[in-house]
């Protein structure tokens, strides 16, 4: 190729004819410009292609942490709104100013005892994006995508260290008011996991105090999850429209 054009200046230059040479000249040059060209912008698709692969996997993986998040964060709210609903019915047993049970009254308050201090947050295990957040990956797939998720992430970690305290005090409450008069045994599986004297517990405002503080503790953790989970299903949604094929 290149004996070609060279062959082709010599005899432009042996014929005395240089405005055609010139013209050649110019021709050229266009050529292997446009060539640069060419090869310039088949690398910059190449390189948007990778960032495309990696950023649809990259969103397919935040997609599944966040239905799995979106999954446990359900469960998790229907098993408070269990455990509330029978510290309800227990503090109701206590308001009704009679120490008489029925087996499924001592049924519920035995589960309302022995599940007391279940208040435990949902650890989000952030590490696997944190790197590529702080390289501003989401934010460069989409701006209102990655203020909505950082927020989530935010809104989680401060969540989760109020519910750990929160635990911690419900804890301390078992230990001072239920405790001393309650007999647990997790040795002997035919015996029932907690019993009690009713009349010692029916006479202990800390007690049901303790219940009441469980509740309402709970209960806010309830109203915290509902949040999270619309948040995860918008974070979803909105991923769903960045993704090939959405349209």
């Amino acid at each position: 190729m290149f004996r070609f054009f060279r062959q082709i200046r010599q005899r432009l230059l042996a014929g005395n004819r240089f405005s055609k040479y010139l013209l050649y000249a110019v021709g050229e040059v266009l050529l292997v410009v446009i060539g640069i060209l060419i090869a310039f912008q088949v690398d910059n698709w190449n390189e948007f292609r990778k960032t495309h692969n990696q950023d649809t996997e990259f969103l397919n993986n935040l997609k599944v942490e966040l239905t799995v998040d979106l999954t446990a964060l359900t469960e998790r709210r229907s098993e408070y709104q269990s455990i509330n609903d029978n510290i309800k019915n227990t503090i109701a047993l206590f308001d009704r100013g009679s120490p008489a049970l029925t087996s499924d009254e001592h049924r519920e308050i035995v589960a309302a005892l022995s599940r007391f201090q279940i208040f435990s947050p949902i650890d989000k295990n952030v590490n696997r994006n944190d790197l590529v957040i702080a390289q501003g990956t989401i934010d460069r797939i989409d701006k209102e995508l990655n203020r909505q998720f950082l927020t989530y992430l935010q809104e989680t970690q401060e969540i989760n260290a109020a519910i750990t305290k929160l635990g911690e005090t419900l804890q301390q409450l078992e230990i001072l008011q239920v405790h001393p008069n309650v007999d647990y045994n997790q040795i002997d599986p035919s015996a029932p996991k907690v019993d009690f004297d009713f009349m010692e517990i029916y006479k202990n405002r800390g007690v049901r105090n303790a219940l009441q503080r469980s509740f309402g503790y709970r209960r806010g953790y309830i109203e915290e999850l509902t949040v999270k989970i619309e948040q995860a299903d918008k974070l979803i949604a909105l991923i769903d429209t960045k993704l090939p094929g959405s349209n």
